[in-house]
């Protein structure tokens, strides 16, 4: 089997104040007041011989699938791979600019995208330049960071925490040494939980808790350290605090689990490397009624132009008012849609299996895929490729709350409940399809 080639490579994509930040309805304003920690993207080149791949992962929010697409393109003509052999992995921070479209909330200048296009391309011919013949460490472990945070209240799903509910604790960590020296290149984490430590007052520009764990581990380990976000969707920060105190707190223990895993790494001995990809179509749920619609225009129309409300406030009605709006011009000109295209990824690394969702999924698929897989260690991952919102269970969409009901923020139609078993038999699919390579 041809030896395993690493490379990392890592560049700047900050962008200045006065970006408007993404995530949050609520902030007191959207522009970026100032930088507390740079944002970067992190690529790491894979090569077997018969394989070469770039795993990027980016500080931003998300992106979209035209951005993705158009970055995954200007990557892979950079460097002369295949659009298919870049893959983009969003750490998802809501202390960064506003990459994903919600509304209500101002969208990044285009500018940054040339930025970010620029810093992608310089750091992926970087990592293929540092490639090396390589060994793999790997070890799980787990972590509390993370806690379910859609909590039963009284009447309805509450986010807040619910350290009885449902929530992925594995921690899969990758060391990468050199095969010559035995020095380490880099490392990798894998975690599932939302990077909203902060809140929605912070108005400074962050990486959040991942970002800073990610330091604190490089200034221990002396060697590049890279994030890729798990199965997030239904996992908050455990007592989060919205403080920068508390998010350093986070940060410095999610450090520590990472080398008290990585400590107990063992060096895996054969190592296949494959990429494979799959298309799905996530159902649907048909537009809401009319007379639904009706009653959310006129609650909207009369908040808004009644007495004083605070701007919160108004900021969510006059969002209600245009999803309104949107899904009456969406009725009238009949352009219902039955389903929505999500494009799937799975990489193996020897006995390490990631299967990657185009979105924020509940923490249960990757305890589900998990059962099962031929692989000893295999994780989810979220935000990979672009960001399609929220993948909740079936069960969540019964139960309500914010996961399954948040599509109004970014588009028209929420999910059907079956998405879940198309993305467990996407996900199963691409596992299978790995074990055989």
């Amino acid at each position: 089997m041809p030896a395993l080639r690493v490379g990392f490579a890592v560049a700047d994509i900050t962008p200045p104040a006065g970006t408007p930040l993404g995530g949050y309805l609520a902030r007191p304003r959207f522009q970026a007041q100032g930088v507390h920690d740079r944002l970067h993207v992190k690529v790491i080149a894979l090569g077997n011989g018969s394989q070469l791949l770039l795993l990027c992962s980016l500080d931003l929010l998300g992106l979209t699938a035209e951005h993705s697409a158009t970055l995954a393109q200007a990557l892979a003509g950079t460097t002369g791979l295949q659009p298919e052999e870049v893959v983009l992995a969003c750490t998802h921070t809501h202390s960064g600019p506003n990459t994903l479209p919600m509304r209500g909330i101002p969208h990044v200048d285009e500018s940054y995208y040339q930025l970010l296009e620029r810093q992608l391309c310089a750091a992926g011919k970087a990592s293929l330049a540092a490639q090396r013949p390589a060994s793999l460490q790997v070890a799980a472990g787990r972590s509390d960071v993370g806690v379910n945070r859609r909590n039963p209240g009284s009447r309805s799903i509450q986010l807040q925490d619910n350290p009885a509910g449902t929530y992925d604790d594995a921690l899969l960590m990758l060391r990468f040494h050199d095969a010559g020296d035995g020095r380490p290149i880099g490392a990798v984490a894998c975690y599932g939980c939302h990077l909203t430590a902060l809140g929605s007052q912070n108005m400074l520009i962050s990486a959040e808790w991942a970002g800073l764990a990610m330091n604190r581990l490089q200034e221990e380990l002396g060697h590049p350290c890279v994030f890729l976000n798990g199965a997030f969707g239904n996992i908050n920060p455990r007592a989060r605090g919205e403080t920068w105190e508390r998010t350093d707190e986070i940060a410095a223990s999610f450090a520590r689990d990472c080398l008290d895993t990585l400590r107990r790494a063992r060096t895996e001995e054969a190592m296949p490397l494959v990429l494979a990809r799959q298309t799905v179509a996530l159902p649907l749920a048909p537009l809401a009624p009319d007379d639904e619609i009706a009653r959310l225009r006129i609650e909207a129309n009369e908040v808004l132009a009644g007495p004083a409300v605070d701007e919160v406030s108004r900021r969510v009605y006059a969002v209600r008012r245009q999803y309104a709006e949107a899904v009456d011009a969406r009725r009238l000109a009949c352009t219902v849609e039955e389903s929505r295209v999500a494009d799937l990824v799975a990489l193996r690394l020897g006995k390490v299996a990631l299967v990657g969702m185009p979105g924020e999924a509940f923490a249960e698929y990757s305890l589900w895929l998990r059962q099962g897989s031929p692989f000893p260690y295999t994780m989810v991952l979220g935000n990979v490729g672009y960001e399609l919102g929220y993948l909740p269970t079936a069960l969540a969409f019964s139960e309500g709350g914010y996961e399954p009901t948040s599509f109004v923020y970014f588009c028209d139609q929420g999910y059907s409940p079956a998405i879940e078993d198309i993305l467990l038999d996407g996900g199963r699919s691409l596992l299978r399809r790995l074990g055989q390579a």
